[in-house]
């Protein structure tokens, strides 16, 4: 490698690892700044030392409580409090000698520096102690908990260490190098270590921004001060200075509120800046509109988890500075968050319409283009919210929370377009929210029930298993259908317990019928989410055991999703476990997700159900589709049942496909209990 070449390298590792205190100032500025930081450093250990005997205590009792407390454990814990008491005693001593002295000399800012930085030093090295001891050991919950308490003491490590930089990297490696490779021994998973060594990076690049920022704030209180004293001298002596002084200090004023109103990371307004912009133009008493355009990067989560966060950020400054270009008088250019950016138009009424389409067609054109970032060539899209104003008391505010609510709709409807904001999005979101609300307390007060649709055997019209249906009385919205309810409890992660509790609830009742046939099973719609659960088969198990129904006579209907290459693999897993134990696994809604017939092999199913649009359009093309999921179906060995049969004439022309069962209102409708009178028999029509 050439000089060059390791130049560069040098220049970018120190760039990450370093402080990065960008201008240094003089020696004497410096000088106080550092003693001002140890000063920070000592009050903020009363923290660290708060935080590592809750942590050690929260851990002891942990081992404890499963059986795994070992008497080197003990006696780590007792090290810890003996390394407390001494860094508690050694704080107090500081604070005292502080009351007497205003600065110290340079000797013994290093003595008491050094005396700071050996407790820091002993305290993490008994945690990597305990790292050695535990890690290699434990297993499962234990180790999951473990980790979370190292990661723990990682975050907060980036703000408490802030003030003194190299005690701060010291810390974070000492403490989570040794778990990183502990777990890169185990050898058995290296996503976990790698997934460490990220973090690891993550929290030495957030420790270093935070030293920058406190280092930079303490110079500039150094220096306001300065310019007071400076004031206050000049004054006496002639008021030629004293405006000279009051520009400077307006100056740096200036220079303070710049730094309020932008984005530290893009350069671009901030919340703030935003809002002055717009309230700046509205003083002016022109005559104009507004609009605000919320524009949300598409996909951009793929970036930091697929290429890390400083690539990611990378790109936010780039995109930034494309958007920056459109800047102007009557356009301001902001970033409100993470990957969310904004612009506000201000135009006449005529103009203003015509203006956003033009804008925003240059922006996409913009940020459409490559970008190319650490060797990786990057493509970025956006989606885009509208919200117009009228010139009648515009509230910018409420104007950027719609067209968040329009951008957040293109979401939903697949991304990379624009929509508008109106009223029924508003409507939406509030009824979304209310029933978001409203289910959290629907299982305690017993909101939810269940009713119960047969399936029916094409060959000789016998019930062969009853599909159970959710349903919810609320006692605040009434009646809510399940299409919209179910999407958002699937969103918010509600609906793993509510699966679960139709599942036991579900189970136990056909349990309890007497005059069903022993044979006959029960249908549950089961959510990719419940099935990525970990103890999701444990959970199958538990139920069954408890309500005594056989596996053989339980059914778990999946939708399409579960094709999903991301996770294929894993959910593949999960379901040939509960195959094996004698549970069938039918795909529901077939035809309507992935769509893709040849994908049936990839996990063991034993029925698809040809979802109810096909059934109830029966047109040529609807037909040809059944005809070939029947034909497809039938060759991977699979039974393919009918739903949303409604008529006679679909039933009759189903049968003639080869659909082996059915399900629809031209059988029975949903009920609370077993159906006890079919609305058709077979033998009354193939007689």
């Amino acid at each position: 490698m050439d000089q060059e070449a390791i130049s560069l390298v040098k220049k970018y590792f120190w760039r990450f690892i370093g402080p990065n205190i960008g201008q240094q100032a003089d020696e004497n500025l410096t000088g106080k700044v550092r003693r001002d930081l140890l000063d920070l450093a000592y009050r903020n250990s009363w923290a660290n030392i708060l935080v590592n005997l809750s942590a050690g205590a929260g851990l002891l009792l942990m081992f404890w409580l499963r059986d795994e407390l070992v008497l080197s454990t003990v006696i780590w814990f007792a090290s810890v409090c003996v390394v407390c008491a001494v860094r508690i005693w050694d704080g107090f001593l500081y604070r005292r000698k502080r009351r007497s002295v205003e600065n110290f000399d340079p000797d013994e800012y290093r003595i008491w520096r050094h005396r700071y930085a050996a407790g820091v030093f002993i305290a993490v090295m008994l945690w990597a102690v305990l790292a050695v001891l535990k890690i290699p050991v434990v297993s499962g919950d234990s180790e999951s908990l473990t980790l979370i308490v190292y990661a723990g003491l990682a975050g907060g490590a980036t703000g408490i260490f802030a003030p003194i930089f190299f005690v701060g990297r010291v810390y974070l490696l000492i403490l989570l190098g040794p778990p990183i490779v502990l777990l890169m021994m185990a050898g058995d998973n290296y996503i976990l270590p790698g997934l460490g060594v990220v973090f690891l990076f993550v929290m030495l690049a957030t420790h270093r921004n935070n030293h920058a920022i406190l280092f930079r704030s303490l110079v500039l209180h150094h220096r306001n001060e300065g310019l007071l004293a400076d004031l206050r001298h000049k004054n006496r002596v002639t008021e030629n200075w004293n405006a000279t002084l009051e520009a400077r200090v307006a100056q740096r004023t200036e220079e303070l509120r710049q730094l309020v109103i932008h984005d530290t990371m893009t350069g671009l307004l901030n919340r703030d800046g935003i809002i002055a912009w717009f309230n700046d133009v509205c003083s002016r008493g022109e005559n104009l509109d507004y609009a605000v355009l919320f524009i949300d990067l598409d996909h951009f989560k793929q970036i930091n988890d697929g290429l890390s966060h400083a690539i990611g950020d990378e790109v936010l400054r780039l995109v930034g500075a494309r958007l920056q270009q459109f800047d102007g008088p009557r356009q301001a250019v902001g970033r409100w968050g993470g990957d969310e950016f904004l612009m506000v138009l201000a135009a006449s009424t005529g103009d203003l319409h015509s203006d956003v389409m033009a804008t925003i067609k240059k922006t996409r054109e913009a940020v459409n283009r490559p970008l190319n970032v650490s060797g990786h060539t990057l493509h970025v899209g956006f989606s885009t919210g509208v919200a117009f104003s009228t010139r009648h008391n515009p509230d910018i505010s409420e104007l950027i929370h719609w067209a968040d609510l329009a951008a957040a709709e293109v979401k939903r409807d697949g991304r990379g377009s624009v929509h508008n904001y109106d009223e029924t999005l508003l409507i939406e979101q509030e009824r979304r929210l209310n029933i978001n609300q409203a289910l959290r307390r629907a299982m305690p007060s017993r909101e939810f029930y269940l009713e119960f649709q047969p399936v029916v055997r094409a060959a000789d019209g016998v019930i062969v298993s009853y599909e159970v249906l959710l349903r919810w009385q609320s006692a605040e919205l009434g009646l809510v259908p399940p299409d919209e309810f179910i999407p958002i409890a699937e969103e918010s992660a509600q609906i793993v317990g509510i699966g679960e509790w139709v599942l036991r609830e579900a189970c136990a009742t056909l349990v309890a019928w007497q005059d069903v046939p022993p044979t006959t099973k029960v249908a549950i719609n089961v959510s990719i989410r419940q099935i990525v659960v970990p103890n999701f088969v444990r959970v199958v198990e538990d139920v069954l055991r408890e309500t005594g129904l056989p596996a053989s006579r339980l059914t778990l209907e999946v939708t399409e999703s579960i094709f999903d290459q991301r996770q294929i693999t894993l959910i593949a897993d999960v379901l040939s476990v509960l195959h094996g134990l004698g549970i069938e696994v039918h795909i529901d809604d077939f035809g309507t997700g992935y769509s893709s017939l040849s994908r049936l092999h990839q996990i063991r199913v034993d029925a698809v159900k040809i979802d109810k649009s096909f059934v109830l359009k029966m047109d040529e093309n609807a037909k040809v589709v059944i005809e070939g999921a029947i034909l497809i179906a039938h060759r991977f060995g699979l039974n393919v049942i009918a739903e949303g049969v409604e008529t006679e004439q679909q039933r009759s022309e189903l049968a003639a496909m080869g659909v082996d069962a059915y399900q629809g209102y031209f059988f029975a409708r949903p009920a609370k209990g077993p159906c006890k009178d079919l609305h058709w028999q077979a033998t009354s029509s193939t007689a």
